[in-house]
């Protein structure tokens, strides 16, 4: 089975979608504050949700939900706004900002390639980041969307050290649209 969070109406093809809302596409009308009950250990092959977790209170809960329906070595494809993101703040029922480390803090894994660390405050479920990649848009300003797609983003998703280099010195100049993570369930 393949999950798609907080779907809205814009289900990911080949996905069951899970949303708050009946909307169309959601097959599950569920509030994912309270769980993934509905879903049985291990059941789940891959998870996908783009610009949800940002509205979630308990992250950590969710994510341990998320941890204990996936297979061993099953997927979680995520898409979070960036906390430069100049639109992130205008949206009242985003709860919380996302930044390149911001799921190190369920991985004792930590990726060798980055210079910081960050303590790991579970043991109970582990996963691996296995990508993060930044991702620059202007959605309406199409010619400065072409340099962030065409430029900007290629250089600071170079390599690690770049991508760190964007946040520790470029975030509060150029505005990060989004990050993308893949997460893979240890058990």
């Amino acid at each position: 089975m393949k999950i798609d969070l907080g779907c809205g109406p814009n289900k990911k093809e080949g996905f069951k979608g899970v949303d708050i809302l009946p909307l169309p596409g959601v097959d599950f009308v569920i509030d994912l504050e309270r769980g993934l009950a509905f879903l049985k250990d291990n059941e789940v092959e891959e998870y996908y949700s783009a610009h949800f977790l940002e509205h979630i209170d308990n992250l950590g809960f969710l994510l341990s939900e998320i941890h204990r329906t996936l297979q061993p070595g099953g997927v979680c494809e995520i898409r979070v706004p960036h906390f430069s993101n100049p639109f992130y703040y205008s949206d009242y029922t985003h709860k919380r900002f996302f930044g390149l480390y911001s799921f190190d803090y369920f991985s004792d894994d930590q990726n060798k390639k980055y210079r910081r660390t960050v303590p790991v405050y579970t043991e109970s479920f582990q996963f691996n980041v296995v990508k993060r990649k930044l991702i620059f848009k202007s959605p309406h300003f199409p010619i400065i969307n072409f340099i962030r797609k065409h430029f900007i983003q290629p250089f600071f998703n170079f390599s690690p050290y770049f991508q760190e280099a964007y946040e520790a010195f470029f975030s509060n100049k150029i505005a990060c649209t989004e990050l993308q993570f893949t997460l893979i369930a240890r058990k």
